[in-house]
């Protein structure tokens, strides 16, 4: 099964490269410095990188757009109303296909020169975005954004537009992104001996996840979301996103992965494996306010990752908490580096091979206006345009929560929640086939089947060997 994945990756990651070719005459000449290269020393002056060379594509009439499902309708359905609006003589062609056609056509056609003008997608829409993007098969976007004078980078939160940058090229720009947001209280922190501050740390955050497990033997690291998956599975994905760990480094082809740190990881998901979990066991669920922080009040859970998805949510739950005595703690967990990484979620590019580039940029930047960033839709009982995730655009967000100028002034509340919002040090968009192969590779060592030495080699061979394939 591991030898047919890699080969499907790698026939698409080929095909991906053969067809990288079909670039516009807005491609980054051979002989340009790239100033915006990453890596440099922070002792070397910045110097502005020079777009003289750079040319907005020549006005078509024309633009093509695909979406998929209504996560990806939400969005671009209203960006189009707005588009048709602001440009009728541009002729758009916009389609909707099942996800998973839509991941299809998007893999082959845009490998081709075909396909849409814009491509709106998420982790799951390609296989590993970052080795896509290592094949020049998107227009640089750093030229448009430095020339455009209607347009200003500095208007969004800069370590998450940054996450599209690749070797210094801006090939993909998140719309929305997700943030590692987690509750717990103030009491369960007493109980552990760890502070505050400390619990915001990468360290103090496994201590008190071992010290927790001590005193509460079946209590669950995270609430549980598990949806009839086992919670090592899930305990995966939310503590491999949330501690930042990118297994690859296309800019430098090479497997960088922090043995200890990944070690600290497992073993933290190790300590919480339950063999004996049922799946079809829901009477944790049911207890009182299981979801509104009842789950922390009755320590199931560690911390609640659920109650922090919006505003209302954490107001809700905090409130509940208070009326039961605790103390609610909400913090944004720490990295790898002691930083926070934020998870791209919607992103746009722009295919090298489109031919209508100035209607598709356009649309980008209709994408990444207030009135999508902070919309709500009134067909979907005024929710936000973005099913899960915040504004990348600063001033969207009170715009976005839905509250009144004296509210957003006087909650110090939703001031503390859009601060810790707005904390993030750098963005990834997680490939799902890295989710794959640390389940593969790591799932012996958690179920105590086989030594890390083992099994840690072994992830590393897949590595490298899926890097150089």
């Amino acid at each position: 099964m591991k030898t047919r994945i890699l080969s499907l990756i790698l026939t698409i990651a080929l095909l991906l490269s053969a067809f990288a070719g079909c670039s516009s005459d807005t491609e980054t000449p051979k002989d340009i410095p790239d100033n915006t290269q990453t890596g440099t020393s922070p002792d070397a002056p910045e110097t502005e990188p020079d777009y003289s060379w750079f040319t907005f594509p020549e006005e078509t009439g024309k633009l093509t757009v695909y979406t998929a499902g209504a996560e990806f309708a939400s969005v671009m359905d209203p960006a189009i109303r707005r588009f048709e609006e602001m440009y009728p003589e541009t002729e758009v062609s916009y389609q909707t296909y099942d996800e998973d056609e839509y991941k299809t056509m998007l893999r082959t056609e845009i490998a081709a020169g075909k396909g849409p003008d814009l491509v709106l997608f998420k982790s799951n829409t390609f296989p590993d975005i970052y080795k896509t993007m290592s094949t020049d098969i998107f227009a640089d976007l750093n030229p448009y954004f430095a020339l455009d004078e209607e347009i200003d980078l500095s208007d969004f939160l800069a370590p998450v537009m940054d996450g599209g940058i690749l070797n210094g090229k801006r090939y993909i720009v998140p719309v929305c992104y997700e943030m590692p947001l987690l509750l717990t209280t103030q009491s369960i922190l007493d109980e552990v001996g760890v502070s505050k501050d400390e619990i915001a740390t990468f360290d103090g955050f496994c201590e008190a996840a071992a010290r927790f497990k001590e005193k509460h033997l079946d209590a669950d690291l995270y609430i549980d979301l598990c949806g009839g998956f086992p919670p090592e599975t899930v305990y995966i994905r939310t503590m491999y996103r949330n501690l930042g760990f990118n297994l690859i480094d296309y800019s430098t082809g090479t497997v960088t992965v922090d043995e200890n740190r990944f070690r600290q990881c497992m073993d933290t998901i190790k300590l919480y494996y339950d063999p004996d979990y049922d799946v079809t066991d829901t009477s944790k669920e049911q207890s009182e306010g299981y979801y509104q922080g009842g789950a922390l009040k009755d320590r199931l859970c560690l911390f609640d990752n659920f109650s922090t998805s919006s505003f209302s949510m954490n107001r809700g739950s905090s409130s509940y908490l208070a009326v039961n005595g605790e103390s609610a703690v909400l913090f944004a967990q720490s990295n790898q580096n002691d930083g926070v990484t934020a998870e791209m979620g919607l992103c746009v590019a722009i295919p090298n091979g489109s031919v209508n580039k100035s209607a598709a940029w356009k649309l980008l930047k209709i994408l990444l206006s207030d009135e999508i960033q902070g919309g709500h839709d009134e067909n979907l009982y005024g929710h936000s345009y973005f099913w899960t995730g915040f504004p990348v655009r600063l001033a969207s967000f009170q715009s976005f929560h839905g509250v009144d100028d004296d509210y957003w002034e006087e909650s110090e509340a939703l001031q503390n929640y859009v601060t810790i919002l707005q904390s993030p040090t750098e963005a990834l968009m997680i490939p799902n086939i890295y989710r794959q192969y640390i389940s593969d590779e790591m799932m012996p060592y958690i179920k105590g089947e086989k030594a890390w030495d083992e099994c840690w080699q072994q992830f590393l061979n897949t590595l490298e060997l899926y890097k150089d394939e």
